[in-house]
């Protein structure tokens, strides 16, 4: 896939419905996150949903990475969520097969993962 291919299926990421996560993501697909905490595709589907937004700043490509800069905005459970992020995406075979997450934790004062095994 072209960097181009790769930027598109990262934007369908930051949009996903329930029906785009076995098209775009890989079936050993790993999210992570530096606290530890990580997810796989049967997770994701679980988290999809209509109360988060993402909005793309900037996206960047190169060979099978693509890096993207948004702001997630909305509410997960009774809890509103408003912060600036990295997703630092690695694609297999037209599908996104790792995601690496990075934003200051600080911003959600309640999140607090625990590490899991995905």
């Amino acid at each position: 896939m072209s960097a181009e291919e790769n930027k598109k299926i990262a934007r369908i990421y930051h949009d996903l419905k329930q029906e785009d996560v076995e098209q775009i993501l890989s079936p050993d697909f790993i999210g992570r996150h530096p606290t530890g905490y990580s997810w796989d595709r049967e997770s994701h589907k679980n988290f999809v949903t209509n109360d988060l937004t993402d909005t793309i700043h900037e996206q960047l490509a190169e060979g099978d990475w693509v890096a993207t800069r948004f702001t997630r905005t909305g509410m997960v459970g009774a809890n509103p969520i408003h912060i600036e992020a990295v997703h630092f995406k690695r694609f297999r075979d037209g599908k996104v097969a790792e995601v690496l997450e990075y934003f200051d934790s600080k911003q959600v004062p309640w999140f607090n993962p625990s590490p899991r095994q995905a």
